[in-house]
């Protein structure tokens, strides 16, 4: 049975919820279908004290990992570092690199990335991006 790709933007606690927020909008103006996953499977306060409700809780995302075209993680290097001990999202993030899943990632996390046990860190290079208008050209090369 066909099934439609999705776009996964992670959210948790101190993540960057401006950048969040746009990368879902961006993505869905382009008609793409994207889910705002919660980490901690709750509504969560982004940095700058604004709360994101997600779509889904990180469990209900595994099973629909292998749908993955992007994962975006809208934080830096602090949010990154309180990821990487987490069992389910490891098997999430190994689930949608199986399936081909492009990364974008904010450019202070890309050290974290290639010192992490991900297996994946470096390999397809994650889509990089530094500020909000680079954010844009990120959105830009992964919708086309």
């Amino acid at each position: 049975m066909p099934y439609e790709k999705t776009a996964f933007v992670l959210w948790a606690d101190r993540f960057d919820e401006a950048l969040a927020a746009f990368f879902v909008a961006e993505f869905r103006k382009a008609g793409l279908r994207v889910k705002l996953v919660s980490l901690a499977g709750q509504p969560s306060s982004g940095a700058y004290g604004l709360t994101l409700v997600p779509d889904l809780a990180l469990e209900q995302a595994l099973p629909l990992a292998h749908t993955a075209s992007s994962v975006i993680i809208p934080c830096g290097t602090t949010g990154l570092s309180r990821l990487q001990n987490d069992p389910r999202l490891q098997e999430f993030l190994v689930q949608t690199h199986s399936a081909g899943a492009t990364f974008i990632v904010h450019q202070s996390g890309v050290n974290d990335l290639a010192r992490s046990a991900w297996p994946f860190a470096s390999r397809p290079e994650p889509v990089v991006y530094t500020d909000g208008e680079d954010a844009l050209e990120a959105v830009r090369r992964v919708v086309g």
